[in-house]
């Protein structure tokens, strides 16, 4: 189970050192000449992309190139045939990695010196959930990229650098309730209340399906519904809670990682 999560989720938490790993300490490419003097860049296409894409709640395929040749090209041709697919939940957008306009969401996900052409999916929360280089794209691995809103949340929470406890509950486990009672006093402590993200998952929403299997959960065991999953930055699974949790049960969790 621990290698299934480790494959569906810890790819994605560093989706991007795919583009980074590497180049670290390297200063960004210089901009091409712009010409015409001072003239003012104009807007970003891609973040105008990224705000249009997360305001009707899709994620955004970031198609990244710097020349426009015979690769760029196929890996462009394959990116559309399979978005095709996908357009319920997806949008995409070609971006020239050395337009000047495009200087600050490059140096947003860090991709000066990131090979091209490149597709980054972006979820609407913002969250980067998959990264692939034009000549490796598939279906499959451009569908892995495409999170549930669970997915997204906790996805987002350890790239934050945040511990994420995953509770499989359903909707009729009241979220100041007993079972909840030591999550609740666990996230409160000062010393990680800024620190840890609690995100609740019901074993009943299809949409989740995906994501639960990922966390070794699967939503036709009637023993999923009162599961806690521990996860700490950047793709650790610490402790998977079965029932109930106590708040000292999740710091001694806490304890044995640091420890081991």
């Amino acid at each position: 189970m621990k290698l299934a999560l480790l494959r569906g989720l810890t790819g994605v938490v560093a989706a991007t050192a795919i583009c980074t790993l590497g180049y670290a300490g390297e200063q960004p490419a210089p901009e091409p000449g712009k010409g015409g003097g001072d003239a003012v860049p104009t807007a970003s296409k891609g973040e105008a992309a990224l705000k249009e894409a997360s305001a009707a709640g899709k994620h955004l395929c970031l198609f990244l190139y710097s020349e426009d040749n015979e690769a760029t090209r196929e890996a462009r041709k394959s990116l559309e045939a399979i978005l095709a697919k996908l357009a319920d939940v997806a949008q995409y957008v070609a971006v020239n990695k050395d337009a000047p306009e495009e200087k600050a969401l490059v140096a947003k996900y860090r991709l000066q010196a990131a090979p091209t052409p490149l597709i980054l999916v972006v979820a609407p929360n913002g969250v980067v959930t998959q990264a692939c280089l034009g000549q490796n794209l598939s279906e499959e691995e451009l569908r892995a990229g495409i999170a549930s809103p669970a997915k997204q949340k906790v996805l987002k929470a350890l790239q934050d650098k945040k511990l994420v406890l995953v509770c499989a509950y359903d909707k009729k486990v009241p979220a100041d309730g007993p079972a909840m009672k030591g999550i609740n006093e666990f996230r409160a402590d000062a010393r990680y209340a800024a620190l840890t993200e609690v995100v609740r998952v019901d074993p009943t929403d299809a949409a989740e399906a995906g994501f639960l299997k990922y966390l070794g959960i699967d939503p036709q065991d009637p023993n999923s519904n009162g599961v806690t999953v521990m996860l700490a930055p950047p793709r650790s699974l610490l402790k998977r809670f079965n029932g109930v949790v106590t708040k000292d049960g999740l710091l001694g969790a806490l304890t044995s990682a640091g420890s081991g």
